[in-house]
Order: C-alpha cells, then sequence, then structure tokens
C-alpha cells in the first residue's frame, strides 16, 4: 500500500493539490487551516514559477493556446491602466500560474495526473458531504465549529463538510467550497473532464449522485442536459432508474417540510414573477444589463462595479451579465476566447461541444470570474487536452 502512494508523494502532486486548495473559493484559509489566500497564491507563483522555468516546461504548450493567454494578459494589463484598476493585475498573476500548471501537466507520461487530482478532490466532497448531510437529517451531526466566509455569512463546519446553507433539520453540502452552489458547479466541470478524458464511471457515479445533497438547482439542470446528450443511446435505460430515483427523494424530503422546499420548492413557479421559485438570478442579470449599457465597451471597471456601483444599485454579483458590466464588450470577447477556441474544436468532436453548452449554463448563474485560479485553471486544461485530442497529440509520452 505505502509503494501505490509513493509516486504521489512528489512537487508536481502538491502543486495540483495546493492550486485547488489555496484560496476561494476553498475555505480552508478562513478556517485557519492554511494561511491568508494572498500568500497561499505568491507561494504558488513561487513554486510554479521555478519548477517552470527550470524544467521549461512552456514550450509544450500549444501556441494557439499561449497566444490566448497571453493576449488575456496584455489586455488585463490595459485594463488595470484604463480602469486603475489593480485587480485585473490579480487576473494577470493568476493566469501565469494557470499557464505554468498547464506546461507541468504536459511535461510527463501521464497527462491527465491534474484531472485526476481535481476529479478525486470533488468525488471526496461530493460523498464525504453526502454521508454529512444524512446524519445532519437524522440529527446525528451538529456543527464542530463556525467560521466567517468572504461575504460575511456564517459557516459552519460539520467534519465532513461545511456550508453557509444549515437549517432546521437539514444543512446543504459545500464540500470544503464556501457554497454549496460552488460545489456543484465544480463538480459539473469533475464530470466534464473525467467523461470528456478519463470516463471513470465510478467517479462518475459518485459525483452525480453525491452532488445532489447541494440541493442546487442549477445542477439539477445541467446534470439533465449532461445525461441527455452523452447518453443518448441509453436514454431509455437510465429514464427508469431516475424516475425511481426521483420517487425516492421525494420520499425522503416528505418527512421535513424545508428539505421538501429546498429539493422541490424550487422548481414550482412563482405566478407573480412567472420565474422558478429558485430563480434568484433573473433579476440581477437585468440589473448588470443596465449597468453595462452605461460603459458597454471597456465597462466601469472591476473593482468600481464591486464597491461604488454596487452601494448604490445592490448585489451585482453571482450573474452572467456581471463581466459585462465590470469589462464590457472587449473584456467578455476576451474572458470567453478559451470556451470559443473549445466551441471551434467542437466541429470536429461534438462532445467539445456538449461541454461549452453545460460550461455556458453553468456561467449563466456563477459567471466566470478571473479572481478565483480554479477558473483558468480548470476551463483551460479543458481546452489544453480537447485540442490536444482533436490534433491526435493527446498520448504522446513527454517524459515518463
Amino acid at each position: 500500500m505505502f509503494k501505490a502512494i509513493i509516486p504521489y508523494l512528489k512537487l508536481r502532486y502538491f502543486l495540483y493539490f495546493f492550486a485547488l486548495v489555496a484560496g476561494w473559493p476553498c475555505v480552508f484559509y478562513l478556517m485557519g487551516w492554511l494561511p491568508f489566500y494572498k500568500t497561499n497564491y505568491i507561494l504558488l507563483f513561487v513554486l510554479t514559477g521555478v519548477v517552470t522555468l527550470s524544467k521549461f516546461t512552456f514550450r509544450f504548450v500549444p501556441k494557439i493556446i499561449t497566444f490566448i493567454i497571453l493576449l488575456q494578459i496584455l489586455v488585463w494589463t490595459f485594463y488595470s491602466l484604463f480602469h486603475i484598476d489593480s485587480s485585473y493585475l490579480t487576473r494577470v498573476f493568476l493566469l501565469i500560474i494557470t499557464f505554468s500548471i498547464l506546461g507541468l501537466q504536459l511535461n510527463y507520461k501521464n497527462k491527465f495526473e491534474f484531472i485526476n487530482v481535481y476529479n478525486y478532490w470533488l468525488a471526496f466532497q461530493a460523498i464525504a458531504g453526502s454521508i454529512g448531510f444524512i446524519l445532519v437529517i437524522f440529527g446525528l451531526l451538529k456543527p464542530i465549529s463556525v467560521f466567517i466566509e468572504m461575504d460575511g455569512r456564517t459557516g459552519y463546519f460539520f467534519g465532513l463538510f461545511t456550508t453557509n446553507a444549515a437549517f432546521e433539520g437539514f444543512s446543504r453540502n459545500a464540500g470544503f467550497y464556501d457554497e454549496p452552489g460552488a460545489l456543484a458547479f465544480w463538480g459539473v466541470f469533475a464530470l466534464l473532464l473525467n467523461k470528456l478524458f478519463i470516463n471513470n464511471k465510478k467517479i462518475e457515479f459518485l459525483l452525480l449522485f453525491g452532488l445532489i445533497s447541494t440541493l442546487s438547482m442549477a445542477f439539477f439542470i445541467q446534470v439533465t442536459i449532461y445525461l441527455f446528450l452523452f447518453y443518448k443511446k441509453q436514454r431509455k435505460k437510465i429514464l427508469l432508474p431516475l424516475i425511481l430515483f426521483i420517487l425516492v427523494l421525494k420520499g425522503l424530503a416528505s418527512f421535513n417540510e424545508g428539505l421538501d422546499s429546498a429539493i422541490f420548492g424550487r422548481f414550482t413557479v412563482n405566478e407573480e414573477t412567472g420565474t422558478f421559485a429558485g430563480d434568484n438570478r433573473s433579476e440581477l442579470m437585468e440589473r448588470c444589463w443596465r449597468i453595462f449599457k452605461t460603459s458597454p465597451v471597456t465597462g466601469v471597471g472591476a473593482t468600481n462595479l464591486a464597491t461604488v456601483v454596487s452601494a448604490k444599485e445592490g448585489f451585482v454579483g453571482a450573474n452572467f451579465f456581471t463581466n459585462w458590466a465590470s469589462d464590457g464588450i472587449i473584456g467578455v470577447v476576451v474572458t470567453y476566447m478559451p470556451l470559443l477556441l473549445l466551441l471551434i474544436i467542437g466541429q470536429r468532436k461534438r462532445q467539445y461541444k456538449y461541454a461549452v453548452l453545460i460550461i455556458f449554463l453553468g456561467y449563466l448563474q456563477r459567471p466566470y470570474t478571473d479572481t478565483q485560479l480554479l477558473y483558468p485553471l480548470t476551463l483551460y486544461t479543458l481546452l489544453l487536452f480537447a485540442y490536444l485530442d482533436v490534433n491526435n497529440s493527446i498520448y504522446q509520452p513527454i517524459r515518463k
């Protein structure tokens, strides 16, 4: 057993995992388990930079992807000067870390090392949190400690998971992320990375069922599309188990009114607004669209939107048009260039078009934000291996 663990006790595996937990949305630094996230990112920047320069791993990254990253770096540097906003330099900082890790992934024979680390980490959070979710329902698990989230809300540590959504008789599973929706969102990315490049059925099963404990409306929608697109030939076979599962879930929820409302109540239609009861994004999208129209080309600036504008207009995050309001049309085009290239790649292999659709659905309620390393890191990893796949170079070993 120890011999099986030894291969994973290497610097690159530490860097892979550290990149996943160094900062937001992971709450380790908020719980005191890690230093403040800026310290973690600086350390990650130094370590990945040293490895990249010592091994020249950057030379393995395809030129088109290198070009897009360099273009984003140049645009965000310009935005930092144009808007007099240092937050854009944070985006540059995280892009450099992402570029370093992309090269590191390609430097070894098993190019899917990072994807495996990512998928196992998400699966662990999904299953551990699901066990905790059930224990809470039966009154067998209580919060061990509390902490303050980035947005000022209270976070609860249950041992097996954390959450900022604890209610009477049940708590939504957020894993070790800032909220349940975050775990669901990144869990969908794990599903896609697994399906497209690994196809580990056990991981897929654990993610599909484990992430239900997040009770995320967006997750239910994305997973429905995921099953519809990736299992076209098996639709009839999965239909009956899916119906039985929903019935069991409904039966379990019937014992707890709050749980029933959290799961099924969110899909009821609000007669006054004509939207789903669980829709908490439409109003935010309308608000950000109005702000976008005041400065459509270059936006109002990221920090300005989050401080001055939000103080006047109200909360402006967590919706698709947040990027449009902060960065304008130029910023949006540059931000989504990786997704556009993935869509082009999808013309050759349609599973990548499926991935774009599912990712886009996620961005509608949790927009791409360059302040989280996970966004560029996961999207560029998916793009990297999709590009290598269609160019028939994904399985060519570089180093053992």
